[in-house]
């Protein structure tokens, strides 16, 4: 039922919802699931929401589920609602001309047909192009939405015909233990931010920090020489370096929660535009990794051990995602 995601997920609730009760909807929705767990849930719900006709009576009867249609949508027994999904690793162009064949006849029943295409980012060459052409030349009453956890590999043509929702992710589930830690170091952060980033001692390393974080994602492991030079006043002392790496787990942290749009308290607020780009450059899991690579970072250099021979290892950490050293973390 549409109406469970009202306060997980509120602004697409309210855009779908409004659009269904003022009967202005969109031929086709492409919903960025930012990999939440029940975004195909969503979707069906949204499904259910457009079809029921109780909806259309009483704003109390928002939690219609277990209707004639919606119970039949479960079963998988009405004929106006298909689901398209990745045969294998691809969708192919034999499942879009299936679904066109089906969808341009009639509706059998009711005024609306809809179809759900799962990971529609999966969709080979072929498949895409035969979707383009549904999609530009749209059949009245036919419903698309595409569901996707890759946003940025859907093909722009495609997402130019589409109405966009951005969906909040799991926030409280994903890798409970190091979103445990952060919080516990955020509410000691928050404490003493003001102090922190007010003093002018400080403000460099936050200047600094941020600049190496730009270059970073910009170059990779390329930052390596560069960051000698540019952190020399940063390296040259132990605790200009904790506090670096202490900013560098935030501001990666608030990338994070920018990304899953969680809340707007940003230890970082005074700099959104380099926190939009941070988060724009990564997934989720890769920046929670690199939280836990920035945080490894930190809690090592509490102990007795070599600064620069320390940095070097975490650059390398951060850029080698897939490789041996997310292991060792």
């Amino acid at each position: 039922m549409l109406d469970d995601y009202k306060n997980e997920q509120v602004i697409p609730y309210m855009l779908i919802r409004n659009s269904v009760l003022n009967k202005r909807l969109s031929h086709a929705y492409l919903i960025d699931a930012n990999h939440y767990s029940d975004s195909f849930e969503f979707a069906v719900s949204m499904a259910k929401f457009i079809f029921c006709k109780n909806h259309y009576s009483k704003l109390q009867s928002d939690r219609c589920g277990y209707c004639n249609i919606c119970s039949r949508i479960d079963d998988g027994n009405y004929p106006e609602f298909r689901i398209v999904e990745p045969d294998g690793l691809v969708i192919k162009k034999e499942q879009l001309l299936d679904l066109q064949d089906d969808f341009n006849l009639s509706c059998i029943e009711g005024n609306y047909r809809i179809y759900i295409i799962k990971d529609c980012e999966k969709m080979n060459k072929q498949a895409s192009n035969c979707l383009l052409k549904f999609l530009e030349e749209p059949v009245p009453g036919v419903v698309a939405i595409l569901l996707t956890n890759h946003f940025s590999n859907v093909l722009s043509t495609i997402v130019s015909r589409c109405q966009i929702f951005h969906l909040n992710s799991n926030y409280l589930k994903l890798k409970g233990s190091t979103l445990d830690k952060l919080l516990v170091m955020n509410s000691v952060f928050q404490k003493d931010k003001k102090n922190l980033l007010s003093d002018d001692a400080n403000l460099f390393i936050v200047e600094e920090v941020l600049d190496f974080v730009n270059y970073f994602e910009e170059n990779n492991l390329d930052i390596l020489i560069y960051l000698r030079k540019k952190w020399s006043n940063v390296l040259s002392n132990r605790d200009n370096t904790i506090l670096a790496f202490f900013l560098l787990v935030f501001l990666y942290y608030d990338a994070l929660k920018y990304k899953l749009s969680i809340d707007n308290e940003y230890l970082f607020s005074d700099y959104l535009d380099e926190i939009s780009f941070v988060s724009s450059r990564n997934s989720v899991d890769d920046l929670i990794y690199k939280i836990e690579v920035c945080q490894y970072g930190y809690n090592m250099l509490q102990k007795n051990v070599n600064v620069n021979l320390l940095v070097d290892d975490i650059v390398i950490r951060l850029g080698d995602k897939d490789g041996y050293s997310r292991s060792a973390v």
